[in-house]
């Protein structure tokens, strides 16, 4: 069984046609930005294999909650979370795709604890036999670092920050490294998958998040059902 995870609803409904005899399992309500919200479940195949799609919500203490229910309820060999993200590369654009191999907080901060892509308490492996078929068949996929927190890069500061403490990081987004640190915690594989919606401070405004949705979406549902036949 192979969990995916998506934030956004755009994100999730990018897959729904890519699954073979679906249907949807109730799940659990959830106060979710000032209402009850039901998260179901969308559970088929897709390549022949047993996959179950869900949506999370924004934000890495929602990403954790809808991991740890789902995880729990399904026991998953691999969760897979896809969705978009910022550059912080300059050779990485919008509609570009990217695996992690490894995922951090960026905004994490603590005194005496080490902070950057391999500090021990808030950086993670993803999984290495996903990032090993992506370095070998996917030429044009990026596969590396990338830095989580629940803030929208687009202020100067902050990409000091990350240029400061993970200069390696190829971009940005929100849920990626709780998902990860959940699965970790867990004892599950876990792969981060996103496409660039905007290259903030790079080469772009932060502004064209809304615009590049659609592509971004499509682009990686599109990376993650081909890593889903290889796996």
């Amino acid at each position: 069984m192979i969990l995916i995870i998506c934030a956004m609803k755009e994100e999730r409904d990018a897959f729904l046609k890519y699954l073979e005899d679906p249907r949807i399992e109730e799940g659990r309500k959830l106060f979710y930005h000032g209402e009850e919200v039901r998260f179901d479940y969308h559970v088929g195949k897709i390549h022949g294999k047993e996959v179950v799609l869900v949506l999370s919500g924004v934000g890495d203490t929602y990403a954790t909650i809808g991991t740890l229910i789902a995880v729990d309820r399904f026991h998953p060999e691999l969760v897979l979370n896809v969705g978009c993200a910022g550059s912080l590369n300059e050779d990485i654009h919008v509609g570009d795709t990217v695996v992690a191999d490894r995922t951090a907080y960026w905004r994490f901060d603590v005194p005496d604890w080490d902070r950057g892509m391999n500090a021990p308490n808030t950086s993670f492996d993803c999984s290495a036999r996903i990032a090993q078929i992506v370095r070998e068949e996917f030429p044009d996929v990026k596969c590396g670092p990338i830095v989580s927190a629940d803030e929208f890069i687009y202020e100067p500061s902050q990409v000091e920050v990350i240029r400061r403490f993970f200069p390696e990081a190829l971009c940005g987004e929100m849920e990626g490294c709780a998902i990860a640190n959940t699965c970790y915690a867990l004892g599950v594989e876990c792969s981060i998958i996103r496409s660039i919606t905007d290259e903030t401070l790079v080469n772009g405004d932060y502004r064209n998040f809304d615009f590049n949705l659609e592509i971004a979406c499509i682009n990686a549902a599109k990376l993650c059902v081909e890593l889903i036949k290889r796996s």
